[in-house]
Formats: structure tokens, sequence, C-alpha cells
């Protein structure tokens, strides 16, 4: 007799948490960073607003998404290599667009400082 194995329910928690906690993070770092350029944009460095106090929430919000979309999958009886190799490559295409879009608007902030000055 073959048992189905177990969806990862607790996994599906997880990711979700681990994206929506990561989310609240990440927001408020945007929000605290364009309102101290928005006070003081002569002193605000747009590098490092790019750096690793963006980068880690950020990579948070994309790990959790990965483990909440492999997860789901794993319901519908896909097995953990099929659920994975399916999801990366679409966390990760849209992780990168979502950053390259982020790291031109903070380009375009950086540049309308050094027109103003």
């Amino acid at each position: 007799m073959y048992n189905l194995p177990q969806p990862p329910y607790l996994l599906i928690a997880v990711g979700l948490l681990m994206s929506l906690s990561s989310g609240v993070v990440f927001a408020k770092l945007i929000k605290q960073l364009v309102q101290d350029w928005s006070e003081n944009p002569a002193t605000c460095n747009i590098e490092t607003m790019k750096g690793l106090t963006l980068q880690i929430p950020y990579l948070g919000i994309a790990s959790g998404a990965l483990i909440f979309l492999s997860s789901s999958l794993q319901l519908f009886g896909f097995t953990n290599l099929v659920a994975y190799s399916i999801c990366l490559p679409l966390t990760i295409g849209t992780g990168l667009v979502v950053w390259i879009q982020l790291t031109k608007i903070l380009d375009k902030m950086e540049r309308g400082i050094t027109e103003e000055s």
C-alpha cells in the first residue's frame, strides 16, 4: 500500500509569515530612508540605501515567497524537487525585476540630488 506524503502545512505558514514580517520591515525602512532623504538630500547617500540595510529584508521576502509557493505546489501532489525547480526561477526572476526597478528609482533620486547641487 502506498501512503501519500503529508503536505507541508507548517512550511506554508512559515513562508507566509516570513514574507509578511520581512515586508513590514522593508516598508518601514523605505519610508524612513525616503523621509531622511526628503529632510536633507545633501547628506543622504543613495549607495548606502541600496546596501545590506535593504537587501536583507528583501531577501527575507523573496525566500519566504519561495518557501510559500513551493509548499503550496506540494499541496497539489508535486514532489519537493519539482515544486522548488518551478518556484526557484520564478522567485529569482521576479525578485530581480523588482530589485532592478527599485534601483532605478533610487538612481533617479540620486540624479535629482546632483542636478539640484
